[in-house]
């Protein structure tokens, strides 16, 4: 049998983890919860998972500065990151990306299509 795949989600709004963790409930996935930077950034230390879906604005660390740290550190460089945003601009969209970023989604987002996604990209290793 294969591993499941580990899917942390790192956002201060619990609505998102919510919706996430239904669309993605599955025996495929291990399903994770962070709601702050400093959280976010120890469950990565400590669970090294497969994908993180990474808010931009979080309490305590901003997401972009996550990104950048996992992404520079050889432990987590090859985590894939899923950046989700309020954020719309075709600005913040080259920044999220130039700190590392595999993906962009743009709040608000369909569940569905997002959970698409992230299956995808698990499925990219």
């Amino acid at each position: 049998m294969e591993r499941k795949k580990k899917i942390l989600i790192a956002n201060d709004d619990t609505h998102v983890h919510e919706m996430l963790t239904v669309v993605l409930s599955s025996d495929e996935f291990e399903i994770m919860h962070a709601y702050d930077g400093q959280e976010t950034v120890e469950r990565v230390d400590d669970e090294l998972p497969d994908l993180v879906v990474l808010d931009i604005m979080m309490p305590i660390k901003d997401g972009r500065d996550i990104c950048r740290d996992l992404k520079k550190n050889p432990k987590t460089k090859d985590i894939k990151i899923l950046m989700l945003s309020a954020k719309d601009q075709q600005f913040d969209r080259i920044v999220g990306l130039e700190v590392g970023a595999d993906d962009y989604e743009i709040k608000p987002f369909s569940p569905d299509h997002l959970a698409h996604k992230i299956k995808r990209m698990c499925e990219k290793e």
